[in-house]
């Protein structure tokens, strides 16, 4: 009897401990540092876990010289992500990942998700492909760390 008490509390520990993985797996932390004296709106691209497709969401404003955490939902952090900083038509970014990869997505003025599946151009105001740069990891913080603090020229 005692040992098929030990194995039931095995397994149920074993169980606990992968549910609390799966969960926290899925999300992912992002902060966004915005060190320059305008309003900047970000976007992110990544590879979203639940629908296996390349997804592309905005926008989530940071107020100049202030930060804003945000937790997304189906981040497949094994992979790499993506960040835009927009304010109207200019483009704002983190200096230290200007020569990292990069990709073209669309964005839209509008609040927008875009997957891979759209391959028409999406609906929305002021659509258009604009470059994200790929984020920096940081261990320490345990969260992808975007820190806008310059504008490229060109």
């Amino acid at each position: 009897m005692r040992g098929k008490v030990k194995f039931a509390l095995v397994v149920l520990l074993a169980f606990i401990v992968a549910a609390a993985t799966v969960s926290s797996a899925s999300a992912a932390e992002f902060i966004f540092q915005n060190t320059l004296d305008n309003r900047v709106n970000i976007a992110v691209a990544y590879y979203d876990s639940a629908t296996r497709l390349w997804t592309t969401r905005g926008w989530w404003s940071v107020e100049g010289n202030n930060s804003r955490t945000v937790s997304i939902d189906n981040v497949d952090t094994s992979r790499d992500v993506y960040y835009a900083g927009v304010n109207g038509n200019d483009l704002y970014y983190d200096r230290s990942t200007l020569n990292s990869d990069s990709a073209n997505r669309w964005i839209s003025d509008d609040a927008f998700r875009f997957d891979s599946a759209t391959t028409d151009r999406p609906a929305g105001r002021n659509v258009r492909t604009v470059r994200f740069y790929k984020c920096r990891y940081s261990e320490g913080a345990a969260a992808y760390v975007i820190r806008i603090d310059t504008r490229p020229v060109g």
